[in-house]
């Protein structure tokens, strides 16, 4: 627990155009850093070659996901300008192949370094060493078979399409062995992933969106697993998405009165492993998943830090399988269904109307705030119950719910109450801005997604560790 007589200051910051940043603890220079960790393409090692060999290099192979990983090409003509490709298996629903390009210009030694220059075409800008990565879509191809999961091909092509040189990168989202085992049976789809061993680590809850399922614990788990933490995934509903059966039988099939006090049974039986500190466990929660961990934190005294990814300061109303419309709540508390703010005419978002009627996801939500004022303070999450740690980030182009705006909400209401709040909100970024910067990002969150992992990893080792 943190002392409620503390003093909290919240700074707020406009950095480049794009991103409103608010903290209430000052910033480290390694949390806020624009630096790669590749200090110049001399820390790429490279073999001998023979005059005029080009080759790609890259400044770690393999790599760990989540961290930078400089390309250079080299043995150039100088000054010649080539495109850099790559090329990976990618996909949510089916298999395919991902793949995003760019123009460079050799400098006069004939080199090509990724994580200084920039494209000629603007692929991307800043240059950086995600651009490449982080620019990659879908082509709705199969991908050859050669290019198992984990490995990204990458090429140099000359100006008539001819490949002069190509290399696969391995991507490891840990180099050390992890080790898997279910929470219990009475969790359907959770596990907890950590590195092999048994001695007890901090742990961090994973809860993914409306998506369902365990895609995003799958994702992120790896990652915080390799570094230091025990990964427990909580899946707590899973739709039967279109002809899709439900991945997970015994979970909810829609968003309807999830239970919030089932992450006590989560803790307690964490509490029994004997691999988990359990005075040191954080709630990873984003979108929907941010929406829970906020609302159950706000009733549930203990856990060590909690992080909100793309987060609501409201209950919403449910939907799918058990709701009805206008009449269920998203969340429930000790089998009580707990206040909600209703959509207005969410069906122009999900598609029960022809395409010139449809609106983005954003627009129901903020609809519904408008015509239910009154709700809107019923529904209101009590962050300022929340006496741990609180991380946001927000973006304030989301198209699916106004998170930069709900973000503010949170961070001024927590600062009344005096609490610790560290606070990110980009003006230009999307819903899609957590996890590593390596994953597809468009341009305007770019920055987002790149300083918003940087500082998460920030946040929970300086509170769980």
């Amino acid at each position: 627990m943190l002392s409620a007589n503390r003093f909290t200051k919240i700074a707020f910051l406009l950095m480049s155009g794009a991103v409103v940043a608010c903290s209430s603890v000052p910033a480290s220079k390694s949390s806020v850093s624009s630096s790669t960790g590749l200090n110049s393409v001399d820390s790429i090692s490279t073999e001998q070659k023979t005059r005029n060999e080009v080759a790609v290099e890259f400044s770690s192979n393999p790599a760990l996901i989540g961290e930078p990983v400089g390309v250079r090409v080299s043995g150039l003509t100088p000054n010649a300008t080539i495109s850099v490709r790559a090329e990976r298996r990618g996909g949510w629903r089916r298999d395919e192949l991902y793949r995003s390009e760019a123009q460079f210009a050799a400098d006069h030694r004939g080199e090509v370094d990724l994580t200084t220059d920039q494209p000629l075409d603007d692929r991307w800008s800043p240059a950086g060493p995600y651009g490449l990565f982080r620019t990659m879509r879908s082509t709705e191809q199969p991908p050859p078979e050669s290019l198992s999961k984990g490995k990204i091909s990458i090429s140099a092509f000359d100006q008539t399409g001819r490949r002069l040189a190509e290399k696969v990168l391995l991507q490891q989202a840990s180099k050390e062995p992890l080790q898997e085992t279910p929470l219990g049976p009475e969790f359907p789809g959770a596990f907890v992933l950590r590195r092999v061993g048994s001695d007890p680590l901090p742990a961090i809850i994973i809860l993914g969106g409306s998506e369902g399922g365990d895609s995003a614990a799958r994702a992120s788990a790896p990652l915080w697993a390799a570094r230091g933490f025990a990964a427990v995934g909580y899946p707590y509903y899973s739709p039967a998405w279109g002809d899709q059966p439900q991945q997970i039988p015994g979970l909810p099939g829609g968003f309807a009165d999830i239970p919030l006090d089932k992450l006590i049974d989560v803790r307690g039986a964490l509490s029994k492993r004997g691999d988990v500190q359990t005075d040191r466990i954080g709630l990873l929660g984003t979108s929907k998943g941010a929406e829970f961990v906020l609302a159950a934190a706000s009733r549930i005294d203990g856990f060590a830090a909690v992080a909100a990814i793309v987060p609501s300061d409201v209950i919403w109303e449910g939907w799918g399988a058990g709701s009805t419309s206008g009449q269920t709540s998203s969340f429930s508390w000790m089998s009580e269904p707990l206040a909600f703010v209703p959509y207005v005419g969410i069906e122009r978002a999900i598609g029960g109307v022809p395409d010139d009627q449809r609106v983005a996801m954003r627009v129901p939500h903020a609809e519904g705030r408008m015509a239910f004022p009154a709700r809107v303070e019923a529904a209101r999450i009590r962050v300022e119950n929340i006496d741990e740690p609180v991380f946001l980030l927000g973006g304030g182009r989301d198209q699916v719910w106004d998170s930069g705006d709900m973000a503010a909400r949170i961070a001024a209401r927590r600062a009344e109450a005096g609490l610790i709040t560290e606070t990110l909100i980009f003006a230009t970024a999307s819903h899609g801005i957590g996890g590593p910067p390596h994953q597809p990002t468009g341009a305007d969150s770019a920055l987002a997604r790149e300083s918003g992992w940087r500082a998460l990893q920030a946040f929970f080792e300086r509170h769980l560790k």
